[in-house]
């Protein structure tokens, strides 16, 4: 897999999601590069600290990096991974700056805790959607309900008619990474007609399954035409802990609303993954 890149706002959703964000990159093996959204009117002085990869070699890190230093070595005492983490200086973060910094450091997948605070909980920020669209990287939103845990069963919910063939590529290479299995829902679109089952397994099998990912992705033919009822039994009744949307396509904006700012219903309290339209 490419690397990870979690974006820090120095909040505690942030912190949140920046142990998520560890925890998947010491199973999968990449780098986790953090860049702060927020800028200082002053660059405080920097310290050698040691770094992660190698105890004999030191980098130069900024005072206002230390706070994931002290998360990283709780981290390290409980989970024994040691994930190598790199920090992006001296880049302003707008949108229009993650497509340089995602083709420079590999990037393949953005993280970043869903705000909570106030009139703007459960929302998602518009601009971490812009720079998935402009990346053309998923986004992980980690919402603070969700207690840090790498993921055992994801679902991809999607038109199994639109499912998106690099999509289930990414779930299946996450899935093998880190022991999980994948479900792909078909929920069908508003207009379209359910799928007889037999006949919605035979496409899934054609379309979908090949030997490279076939002991790790699963298949239900969802009949269920209320798309908020569906994921709710997704999510609560049959205990996935991760979803998978693709951004403003039907199902995204049945369950998130059709206009930004998106906000995520109450009943969906585990991360959500959303792919680029």
């Amino acid at each position: 897999m490419k690397n990870f890149l979690l974006f820090n706002d120095f909040s505690s959703e942030a912190e949140h999601a920046a142990e998520l964000a560890f925890l998947l990159a010491g199973k999968t093996g990449v780098t986790l590069y953090v860049w702060n959204t927020i800028e200082y009117d002053s660059i405080p002085a920097l310290k050698p600290v040691l770094a992660g990869v190698n105890e004999s070699q030191t980098e130069l890190i900024s005072e206002k990096n230390l706070w994931f230093k002290k998360l990283e070595s709780r981290l390290i005492q409980q989970t024994s991974l040691h994930p190598v983490i790199q920090f992006i200086e001296g880049v302003d973060y707008i949108s229009d700056s993650v497509l340089a910094i995602v083709k420079r450091y590999e990037i393949g997948l953005l993280i970043r805790g869903v705000a909570e605070g106030h009139e703007k909980k459960g929302y998602i920020e518009n601009n971490i959607l812009k720079s998935a669209t402009k990346s053309g990287c998923p986004v992980l939103l980690v919402p603070r309900a969700y207690k840090c845990r790498t993921f055992e069963k994801m679902v991809y919910a999607t038109d199994l008619r639109f499912c998106r063939h690099e999509v289930v590529v990414f779930l299946t290479q996450l899935a093998r990474s880190i022991n999980a299995g994948v479900l792909i829902a078909n929920i069908p679109e508003k207009g379209l007609p359910l799928m007889e089952e037999q006949y919605a397994f035979s496409v899934f099998e054609d379309a979908v399954l090949n030997p490279g990912n076939r002991d790790h992705i699963y298949f239900t033919n969802i009949r269920e035409r209320n798309v908020n009822t569906a994921l709710d039994i997704l999510v609560n009744n049959l205990n996935n802990d991760l979803l998978v949307m693709v951004n403003n396509k039907f199902l995204f904006n049945e369950l998130l609303g059709h206009d930004t700012p998106y906000a995520i219903p109450q009943n969906i309290q585990i991360p959500l993954l959303v792919f680029p339209s």
